[in-house]
């Protein structure tokens, strides 16, 4: 029998539980539309604009889509003749729409709650290695401007096939090939009526699965919806709520996006631990307040505020905003919840998964819903290693515990599929 697999780092994500954060990224609830990125996106007036992943029609949930909204909001804030700004949060939105009111010759302040830059995005070190513990992939590499950057500074990127995983744990390897699964689900989704979730369209499906079986198309639907947002299919709608961008040339960072954060953040005015409790606009401008106790106090007195902080932290009221922001943007954000999707970087004393070109692996759970994927970093890391993504009820049940605990249940769900 052999020695069992001995952990020897690993790093836990807490999206969900994080204050601001509050979960992973942002999707289209069962009312809600497209329009709603955009509303939420539009000017307040003329000094006040949200911006961030959130708020782009087509790319949310993507990196690349978040510096094209902070680029937008900057050109704005320039184009209205403001000549200081404060932005709210320095994710990727934020530190590019501070680059580029910068290039302007805007005086622009960053603040950020937390410690470091990046929101979203974050290298953690384990066992003497970089990873990301927040975004990973460089989505639609080819018409990505970050992968030009990314380029330019000289990193190494590794594509992922999303399209080809082993998954593990199956005698007939997983499903068929997609194609025709997601057509299938494309096409009903699309006559699905106004105000139909995903969840309805999926169940019906389920009445009459062929030419598949009932747990091919479960499977497929985890593995393709629940796995990309982490929230249950009756909380999406079923017209816009599966949203296209993952898996078209998708790259991942050797060495996470730490470099790549402080190429962005480079010349930046960011005030860290700067949590922002209040935005009044006033006829002469704008007051951005912090909190008054604990962390640090003050104000600062700008002509525009861009705030992109996550939509789940502006759902929480984490940000009171005088006077309050208008009935459309308050119901657009409403209809786009935030999903919880968990990630965990394990080290390994030894590889003991099967060598497979895609460099990607599916486990799915013995429950519906159940669906973590993992990259192979260990051909470019140099020592094995393991980067895992859950959703769905897993996440609920293994994250219950400590971070050792989690990891140590990760690796569980790994080494239980190949029957170790």
């Amino acid at each position: 029998m052999p020695e069992p697999v001995q952990l020897l780092a690993s790093a836990v994500s807490r999206w969900g539980e994080d204050e601001w954060s509050r979960g992973a990224w942002s999707l289209i609830g069962v009312d809600g539309t497209p329009a709603d990125r955009t509303t939420v996106g539009s000017p307040v007036g003329t000094r006040l604009r949200i911006a961030g992943e959130g708020t782009h029609p087509t790319r949310a949930g993507m990196t690349h889509g978040a510096h094209e909204q902070g680029v937008q909001a900057g050109e704005w804030a320039a184009a209205r003749g403001h000549r200081r700004v404060v932005v709210v949060g320095a994710g990727i939105a934020g530190l590019a729409a501070a680059q580029e009111l910068r290039g302007r010759g805007v005086d622009v302040q960053v603040w950020e709650a937390r410690d470091r830059v990046g929101g979203r995005a974050v290298g953690v070190e384990v066992g003497g290695s970089t990873f990301d513990l927040g975004a990973n992939w460089l989505q639609q590499f080819d018409e990505n401007v970050l992968a030009r950057t990314v380029e330019a500074l000289g990193l190494r990127t590794v594509a992922t096939d999303f399209t080809d995983p082993l998954v593990l744990g199956s005698p007939t390897g997983g499903v068929p090939r997609p194609e025709g699964l997601t057509r299938g689900l494309r096409e009903r989704l699309a006559v699905a009526a106004p105000g139909t979730s995903i969840g309805q369209v999926v169940e019906e499906w389920l009445r009459d699965p062929r030419p598949w079986t009932a747990e091919v198309v479960r499977r497929f639907v985890d593995a393709e919806v629940v796995m990309d947002t982490g929230v249950p299919l009756s909380s999406l709608s079923a017209r816009h709520g599966f949203e296209a961008g993952v898996g078209e040339g998708d790259r991942w960072i050797v060495g996470s996006y730490r470099r790549l954060l402080d190429h962005l953040a480079e010349g930046v005015d960011v005030r860290l631990r700067r949590p922002v409790r209040r935005v009044e606009v006033r006829d002469d401008g704008v007051l951005v307040a912090g909190a008054d106790e604990e962390v640090h106090d003050g104000e600062v007195h700008a002509d525009a505020v861009i705030v992109t902080v996550p939509f789940a932290v502006l759902a929480a009221g984490a940000v009171e905003f005088v006077p309050p922001l208008p009935g459309g943007h308050r119901d657009a954000l409403a209809r786009l919840p935030t999903g919880r999707v968990e990630k965990v970087v394990l080290r390994l004393d030894r590889r003991f998964w099967p060598e497979h070109a895609a460099g990607y692996y599916r486990v799915h759970g013995p429950g519906a819903g159940s669906v973590s994927e993992w990259l192979d970093a260990a051909e470019a890391d140099g020592r094995p290693t393991l980067v895992g993504l859950f959703a769905g009820p897993w996440v609920e049940e293994l994250w219950a515990g400590e971070d050792e605990a989690v990891a140590r249940a990760a690796l569980g769900v790994v080494t239980a599929a190949l029957g170790l």
